[in-house]
């Protein structure tokens, strides 16, 4: 059932009436995650062909086998001999990758499968409920908690596939030579959300601006994921010892911030098409903007990590023994069979092969690791 976006347009307008302007992070936290009002709280999100977007296990099961032969290898370096091994997946959505790297180790790595505990890590209790529906076939690897801390000290395997591009962000616009943050306000007795420009509060957004973006141009507009940096050190908190395997549409900070990127990269979708109308039917509309990945390395390193690899999704997945995984998922395919369009969609840069970007990071791992992700391209680089 699709959310009924006047609820959560009424408790937004009530709120700003008594308490003033709120920030557009703030806006989009609610929008996207409020209970039973958010776009992620509604019973079924529509993902695919038909639905709002399309995500790389949704595409292909070969995804989630390849992921699974770079897993394997994140283990044979962890030295994890007779001990249980652990994944933990942020943002596991409908559980499809979960059952698709399940699915590679039962088949092919039985005796690895058999130590295998898969945590799903869900806040939002009705997802919840449909993880432990959907992905029940394999109820006795899986372990669905709301966060990660319930699980202890953890040494093993993260994964957070498009799960970055979700988190609120800030929304700043320069003009006369100053930022301005955008806030989300009322306008007058029309009961309308409109935007609302004001003086930067927030003091890591105004040092971060101050550090990074003073050079922009009067009129550009962009965003600023400070929950990320949230996010890496919550993890570095808890984590010990494993790997960190981040894919995600975005970009270097220099390709970031370019001139011609002066609208950002924040935007909304429903079925399959773009969309800016966030304020007239919040909470069914998917929002997104896309991954500073310069950020996420820095913060990574600043929180402990070892910044491991970076490079588009092609170059990634083309690492990861593609045509011998690709048989064992499909066996052998005739040249013209559809399940090779789904398989290009993956790897070609017209599909999600440039666009996606992948970036490993390691804790604890007291030994040059050379991973098999990265032997066709490393760009690590070129995060700066």
């Amino acid at each position: 059932m699709v959310n009924d976006f006047k609820g959560l347009k009424r408790l937004l307008i009530e709120n700003i009436k008594e308490n003033g302007p709120i920030s557009f992070k703030d806006f989009m936290a609610l929008c996207l995650y409020e209970e039973n009002l958010g776009y992620y709280s509604q019973d079924e999100i529509r993902i695919g062909k038909d639905g709002d977007f399309v995500t790389a296990p949704h595409t292909s099961k070969l995804f989630g086998y390849l992921l699974a032969v770079q897993i394997r290898q994140f283990f044979e370096i962890l030295e994890n001999k007779g001990q249980e091994l652990s994944i933990a997946e942020f943002g596991a959505g409908t559980g499809v990758l979960a059952g698709d790297i399940l699915e590679y180790f039962k088949r092919f790595l039985k005796e690895q499968f058999e130590r295998l505990r898969y945590i799903m890590v869900e806040p939002l209790s009705k997802r919840r409920e449909v993880l432990k529906r959907d992905i029940s076939r394999f109820e006795e690897n899986i372990k669905i908690v709301d966060s990660i801390s319930e699980t202890g000290r953890f040494k093993g395997v993260v994964i957070a596939n498009e799960l970055f591009d979700a988190f609120p962000v800030h929304l700043i616009e320069k003009n006369e030579d100053e930022f301005f943050e955008i806030f989300v306000d009322v306008s007058g007795n029309e009961e309308r959300l409109v935007e609302k420009a004001l003086k930067i509060r927030d003091d890591a957004l105004k040092d971060y601006v101050e550090t990074y973006l003073s050079h922009l141009p009067n009129g550009y507009r962009t965003e600023v994921n400070l929950e990320m940096k949230k996010w890496i050190n919550d993890l570095s908190s808890i984590m010990d010892e494993g790997f960190c395997l981040i894919i995600d549409y975005g970009y270097s900070r220099e390709d970031y911030y370019a001139d011609f990127r002066n609208r950002g990269t924040l935007l909304g979708y429903s079925r399959q098409r773009v969309t800016e109308e966030y304020f007239e039917y919040p909470g069914i509309i998917d929002m997104t903007a896309h991954v500073n990945f310069s950020d996420a390395r820095l913060w990574f390193e600043q929180a402990g990590f070892v910044a491991e690899g970076f490079c588009p999704q092609w170059a990634f997945l083309g690492g990861l023994d593609i045509e011998q995984t690709m048989e064992k998922a499909f066996g052998r395919l005739e040249p013209f069979s559809p399940i090779l369009a789904s398989v290009k969609s993956l790897i070609f840069p017209q599909g999600m092969g440039e666009t996606h970007k992948v970036f490993v990071a390691s804790k604890g791992v007291e030994k040059e690791v050379d991973l098999k992700g990265f032997k066709m391209k490393n760009d690590i680089g070129r995060l700066t």
